[in-house]
């Protein structure tokens, strides 16, 4: 398994932290997710990946978000493929929409949105002997933080129903 330097765990919770003030002011229902591994039963350890917020939308349900400092390469965005396995095994096991939330350290004002289950038909890579997915920043949905959530919300929805 890949693991983080300081440095992109350090981006990594501030991406975290922009997201969740951007929830604050939008006054939506939001729980962070403990991602200590004492929080996972013993039968899915290494099988499912918690995401870090699942926000709460009366009369329609959750939505999980996993928030990333992501760059965009080469007009792509990069993700490690045993992630997103183990993210798509959390949500059909608790049957959620989730979605991957790239922060851009150049514009942490702007967040592209990447449904997690689009990322499940696009084939797999090996970039550097790690296996990954990749898909175009054009196609992610650019969040604007000056908007409000549900703003943001409708707009994803409104642009899959025409996709």
């Amino acid at each position: 398994m890949f693991t983080l330097s300081a440095e992109l765990k350090a981006k990594g919770a501030l991406a975290e932290a922009a997201f969740a003030a951007w929830l604050d002011s939008s006054g939506v229902a939001y729980m962070y997710v403990e991602q200590s591994p004492f929080t996972v039963p013993a039968g899915l350890k290494g099988r499912i990946k918690r995401p870090d917020y699942l926000v709460g939308l009366p009369h329609i349900g959750l939505l999980a978000f996993d928030v990333k400092a992501k760059s965009v390469y080469r007009g792509k965005l990069v993700f490690e493929l045993a992630e997103v396995e183990r993210l798509a095994c959390f949500a059909r096991m608790f049957h959620l929409t989730l979605y991957f939330v790239c922060v851009d350290g150049d514009d942490a004002e702007l967040h592209r949105w990447v449904p997690l289950a689009e990322l499940a038909r696009r084939p797999v890579e090996v970039r550097n002997r790690r296996r990954v997915v990749t898909y175009p920043a054009a196609e992610a949905h650019q969040a604007r933080l000056a908007l409000p959530f549900l703003d943001v919300l409708f707009q994803v929805t409104e642009s899959a129903m025409s996709a």
